[in-house]
């Protein structure tokens, strides 16, 4: 058998409570941290996005618009999972920021295709300048008359 020591007097006790008469401390309601949102993905896919469209439509800046596109829509993905999950207050700025970034992208991929297109069709008129042009002039040995 276990030996369990009794305890009569409140001041033997190891946790004595306080008496029933006295009245019951007052706490302050306790107040958790308040997250601020995390919003500075959703609002990096917009101005990427947008920077991204606005230099798609010089098309010789193809590279830089599917850089941006690409890199916004990654953003723009994790943005709306954080305004899904709560963490996040701007929802509708990732999804914006989401669409200007997809447009960012097909404006780079159609920058690169006339880009290219437009480089083949110079390349063509060159040769065919320098194939259809006159003759080329013989060439005649020096000789010591025409020195």
């Amino acid at each position: 058998m276990s030996h369990v020591p009794h305890h009569d007097s409140p001041h033997d006790r190891p946790f004595a409570s306080a008496p029933a008469s006295a009245p019951a401390p007052v706490s302050a309601p306790v107040q958790l941290p308040v997250r601020e949102p995390r919003n500075g993905l959703g609002l990096t896919a917009l101005i990427l996005g947008l920077l991204g469209a606005l230099s798609g439509l010089v098309p010789i800046l193809f590279w830089a618009s599917g850089t941006l596109g690409v890199i916004g829509l990654v953003l723009g993905l994790a943005g709306r999972s954080r305004a899904k999950k709560g963490l996040a207050t701007n929802g509708r700025t990732a999804l914006t920021g989401l669409l200007l970034s997809l447009l960012s992208f097909a404006l780079g991929v159609w920058g690169l295709i006339t880009v290219v297109t437009a480089l083949d069709d110079a390349a063509n008129e060159i040769d065919k300048e320098l194939n259809s042009g006159a003759p080329p002039a013989a060439v005649l040995p020096l000789t010591a008359a025409t020195r």
